[in-house]
């Protein structure tokens, strides 16, 4: 049992605000922004609307796209640094000239980054803006995948011990249809929460 849409969310998530999110609590202009993981993850905390949730999941997506040509960009660039490097006798004006390059593409990058931060901050109200930057202060968007993809874990190893004694894994299969909807639907509560009823219903069988 495979369920492919997992970390839709999460993967997305974390890759785009990798670089803003290490530099949180100290650069003045990441602390006035926020990650889609974050405002997702406490949507309900903060009375986000449905409408607005999949609006936000919309853009994530869109900007994972764009993101993807961007990083393959920067690694073609990368990579003609480094053979450049790797020459015996380093030309000096042509490593500069290709530093000049990568800096840009790493521009274009951040650039990228703040402008999704922007659009998705533009979304929020004031006071949603205020209790996000509360409860940032004990989120840990780390610990929420990891537990995600431990307890997903134990669904699928449990469900094939189940098939394996003979038994019959047809309801966990259909209860677990609901996990990706929720997961894309930016729901990460619900759908732990629906792991945690299949593990239960795991044990009792």
């Amino acid at each position: 049992m495979k369920y492919k849409t997992l970390i839709i969310l999460l993967s997305a998530s974390f890759a785009l605000v990798s670089n803003i999110r290490a530099e949180e609590g100290t650069d003045p202009l990441a602390e006035r922004l926020f990650p889609p993981d974050l405002i997702l993850h406490n949507s309900e905390n903060i009375g986000l609307s449905d409408a607005k949730r999949q609006e936000i999941l919309s853009r994530v997506e869109k900007a994972q796209v764009r993101f993807q040509e961007l990083e393959q960009a920067l690694r073609k660039e990368r990579d003609a640094m480094v053979a450049l490097l790797d020459r015996e006798k380093s030309d000096e004006t042509a490593l500069l000239k290709q530093l000049d390059v990568l800096n840009a593409r790493e521009r274009d990058v951040k650039r990228e980054q703040f402008g999704l931060m922007l659009s998705l901050r533009n979304m929020l109200t004031a006071d949603q803006q205020a209790r996000l930057k509360e409860l940032r202060k004990t989120y840990n968007p780390s610990s929420v995948e990891t537990r995600l993809k431990a307890k997903l874990a134990s669904v699928e190893a449990g469900t094939q011990k189940l098939a394996g004694n003979g038994g019959d894994p047809s309801s966990i299969a259909e209860t677990m249809q609901q996990f990706p909807v929720l997961m894309n639907a930016g729901k990460l509560k619900e759908a732990e929460a629906l792991l945690d009823r299949v593990l239960k219903e795991l044990d009792a069988k």
